[in-house]
């Protein structure tokens, strides 16, 4: 009895909940409402509410699919968002998993939220700050197992298969988890042609149903398959370099470390250069009549012999004790490769504060007032290799706002790329001479700058020393300055406001619809808030 008549009486014209619903509501999302397929049974709901309600949701760092259910029986704002209707949270679920999942409507989304900001003014491109931060995964770090691991539960579930097979099973004998994709003589392809259903080995192609919605067996088949295949990417690498020595050994090129593999050949070789050497220094003094010069008679091993001798018998030794080791199933020091079987995606990652987690290394571009560009996940932990990705992002994003520019009448060099800054963890020579707009990226590392002093007409032909005088002057300290505010800004309103320090969904394609997810959700709450205090 105490409540309004009109549903819309029970929150405030300003509130956040119809801001979303505004601008949601107000794009052309024929991409998004092509997932609401008329179907048999009851009208299902409406794609776009179910989009606000998840960024309105996300807004009010709400992720569970379950707590958004109780929300819309409870929460008046989160009623009017649903038009008084309560989807359940299996909708809620499929939805986001349809939406963020290979090609879904999430990114049309956000490159339409983020033309209409641009409209408004938002979006200066004068500096940008990119960094990347681990957002931990769907998934345990236990979970994850070697090769040798994964061959072991590819065996086991094999095995019970086989015995489940009963007596009309031809498989007695036969060693069924060697036939999980595996060579082995006592293989057998009486079940099922060697192969589980699922668990086929044809790569780690991530189902459109994410990691979460595979089975157990084939997310074993998956990191199994990847795992294997870079093993032979390794071992046809370490192929070449040991032929590549070989052959610069043979041409007396060969300088530094050998590897292990050729370290016998390549000793053995530089031993008979050097004792052809020693006869063809012999024969020369010989022709000419005269006694070699220093101690060393005619027939006797120079220094340079004796010493390519001992190495030789170093590296034969060497190698009689790895295949010691190895006969006796001696373990390696070194750490293994590790897939895990949960989310065969994710990796294990550093984190300051944590230490080693499964997660995804998130790169995220921001603009020197508060908007998220296109963000994307990776499974490298490294940022180093992340520089040109980003450039890349941030073009693409700057044509969307530059539209968006020109269609508010804002002026150009609003639009215009300025400064892109990184902190250490992207320095590197490559990515300093990267083409692309200006950057200022921190000098890390063990690398010094070895310029005693920088000064306005420095030019430099190492693009580390030039990048070193770029962050020395007045302009560039002033810039870099605020690198920390943007990027570790935008990084607290990601886990803090929005909640996502780890993710719902499983797989890479659906980690990063669930990323954009979030960028967009906290791109409409900065320009809810810019609207309200202008």
């Amino acid at each position: 009895m105490m409540l309004a008549e009109d549903m819309r009486l029970w929150v405030d014209k300003d509130h956040l909940a119809w801001f979303v619903i505004d601008v949601i509501e107000g794009l052309d999302l024929a991409a998004l409402r092509s997932l609401g397929r008329p179907g048999k049974g009851r009208p299902g709901y409406d794609p776009v509410m179910l989009a606000v309600l998840l960024v309105y949701a996300y807004l009010q760092r709400e992720r569970s699919s379950r707590k958004i259910e109780q929300r819309c029986r409870t929460d008046a704002a989160f009623r009017v968002v649903t038009g008084n209707r309560v989807p359940d949270h299996s909708t809620i679920c499929r939805f986001r998993g349809a939406a963020a999942g290979p090609g879904g409507p999430l990114e049309e989304v956000f490159t339409r939220v983020l033309f209409v900001m641009a409209a408004a003014g938002l979006g200066r491109l004068d500096v940008i700050s990119v960094d990347g931060s681990k957002i931990w995964a769907d998934a345990s770090k236990q979970a994850n197992r070697t090769e040798e691991g994964l061959r072991k539960l590819a065996r086991k579930i094999l095995d019970d298969a086989a015995r489940a097979d009963g007596e009309g099973c031809g498989c007695a004998g036969h060693e069924h988890g060697e036939s999980a994709g595996l060579e082995a003589p006592g293989s057998c392809g009486c079940c099922d042609g060697g192969r589980l259903p699922g668990l086929g080995l044809d790569g780690p192609a991530v189902p459109r149903g994410g990691w979460g919605g595979a089975s157990r067996a084939r997310r074993i088949a998956a990191g199994l398959a990847e795992l294997q295949a870079a093993r032979l990417a390794r071992e046809e690498q370490r192929r070449a370099a040991a032929a590549a020595a070989l052959a610069a050994a043979a041409g007396g090129r060969a300088r530094g470390a050998v590897l292990a593999e050729v370290a016998v050949e390549v000793a053995q070789l530089r031993l008979e250069q050097a004792l052809a050497a020693d006869a063809a220094t012999d024969a020369r003094w010989a022709a000419a009549g005269r006694r070699l010069p220093g101690r060393r008679r005619e027939g006797q091993e120079s220094s340079r012999v004796r010493k390519a001798r001992g190495r030789l018998a170093a590296a034969v030794s060497a190698r009689s004790e790895a295949a010691r080791k190895s006969a006796q199933g001696a373990k390696s020091k070194q750490p293994q490769p590790v897939r895990n079987i949960t989310d065969p995606d994710s990796r294990v990652m550093h984190c300051t504060l944590r230490g080693a987690v499964q997660a995804y290394n998130c790169q995220v571009p921001r603009t020197s007032d508060g908007v998220f560009l296109l963000p994307r996940a990776t499974t490298d932990p490294n940022d180093a290799a992340q520089v040109t990705p980003a450039l890349h992002a941030i073009a693409r994003s700057q044509e969307i706002i530059a539209a968006g520019h020109a269609a508010g009448g804002h002026p150009a060099p609003r639009s215009r790329i300025g400064t892109v800054l990184f902190d250490p963890g992207y320095f590197s020579k490559d990515n300093c001479a990267a083409p692309g707009p200006d950057r200022l990226i921190a000098p890390g590392g063990t690398w010094k700058d070895t310029t005693p002093a920088h000064g306005p007409a420095c030019d430099h032909h190492d693009p580390r020393d030039q990048m070193a005088c770029h962050l020395s002057t007045r302009q560039g300290r002033d810039l870099y300055r605020r690198r920390a505010p943007l990027s570790e800004g935008g990084f607290a309103q990601l886990k803090d406001t929005i909640g996502l320090r780890q993710f719902t969904m499983r797989g890479l394609p659906k980690v990063n619809g669930e990323l954009l997810l979030a960028c967009l959700a906290a791109n409409i709450g900065q320009y809810y808030r810019r609207t309200r205090t202008a």
